[in-house]
């Protein structure tokens, strides 16, 4: 397959917009994820160890354990509703198309990135219902380094696809995955796939304001096909003024020991951020609550930081009339 490109964002942007590659000076969010890994769950099990996470970003996590306890739940709470979701949405919404936006490294155990997770929840759907159709899994990256290693797991045979495109600019990720050129071919159609977005923690980083990140939220729903679905995790700012506290000491082990980047967001701004679409149950909740493979031992208090929701886009009301007139296409 031949990787989808967009054009480099000028050089005057701020450091948090251009991607890490291999600045030194910088900590890389994916591999920072990745270094995380090396700790356990909150229950004790072990966690697959690290394999990609270079000398700085496992500095970087261990600063921000120090600071935060089990700070690497909050990360991997993320990744493991993405998993569930992506699995839950083939498996029961009969979605055709997932698109991981800002995907990260792949996992060190081979079968147990998301695309491993959807196989299974469709092979434990088809055993029930002899439903056999195979959703396509795009994982979308900007980080070049990060391209790479995804690139090691891309699979057309298995419909597991690498584009590469900036979530942070909806109009030109999109236009990559509907690009119908033949030379370039699209990875998704907006009139025949059911398509599910993941917004898995990347836009906790823009380093702009939440309002910011609502116009992208936005921008992104927009060119959802109507039926679509959007999973979204975000940073969260808890209502309860000691969890609060917290959270924000967080978000500060974020900016000076992490990344430099990552804002929290209340629970108005991430509604905010999804408005126009219908919040699925359980609505707004801890990642780790979403639908859980099972019961979690002590949780970690900052299992409250990180929020995750899945909304599906509604689909044009069959019942209303006809408008007298349509615009024309400018």
């Amino acid at each position: 397959m031949t990787p989808h490109t967009t054009s480099h964002q000028p050089a005057d942007r701020a450091p948090w917009w251009r991607p890490c590659g291999v600045d030194q000076g910088r900590i890389n969010l994916a591999y920072l994820f990745d270094a995380f890994r090396e700790a356990k769950n909150s229950d004790g099990r072990s966690v697959a160890s690290v394999k990609f996470a270079h000398i700085n970003e496992r500095d970087a996590a261990r600063r921000m354990t120090a600071r935060v306890h089990d700070a690497g739940f909050v990360f991997r709470s993320e990744r493991a509703f993405l998993d569930r979701v992506a699995a839950y949405l083939v498996a029961h919404q009969s979605v055709s198309a997932i698109v991981v936006a800002g995907a990260g490294l792949p996992h060190i155990a081979g079968d147990d990135d998301l695309h491993s997770h959807v196989r299974r929840g469709e092979a434990n759907n088809r055993n029930r219902t002899q439903h056999t159709t195979r959703a396509s899994v795009i994982y979308v990256e900007r980080d070049p380094l990060t391209l790479a290693e995804l690139r090691t797991i891309a699979d057309d045979d298995n419909g597991v696809y690498v584009v590469d495109a900036d979530p942070w600019d909806p109009a030109a990720m999109w236009n990559a995955l509907y690009n119908t050129s033949s030379e370039n071919p699209g990875m998704v159609s907006f009139c025949h796939d059911h398509v599910a977005l993941l917004l898995g923690g990347v836009m906790s980083f823009h380093g702009g304001s939440r309002t910011d990140v609502a116009h992208v939220v936005q921008g992104h729903l927009a060119r959802l096909p109507d039926g679509g679905f959007l999973a979204m995790t975000h940073l969260l700012l808890p209502e309860h003024p000691d969890l609060a506290a917290q959270a924000r000491e967080f978000e500060e082990a974020l900016q000076f020991h992490g990344p430099g980047t990552g804002s929290l967001a209340t629970r108005h701004e991430i509604e905010t951020m999804i408005e126009g679409t219908v919040e699925l149950p359980p609505g707004i909740v801890p990642a780790f609550t979403w639908y859980p493979d099972g019961p979690l031992t002590d949780p970690p208090v900052c299992g409250s930081f990180t929020a995750a929701v899945l909304a599906q886009k509604p689909a044009p009301d069959s019942d209303l009339p006809e408008p007298p007139w349509r615009p024309t296409d400018t």
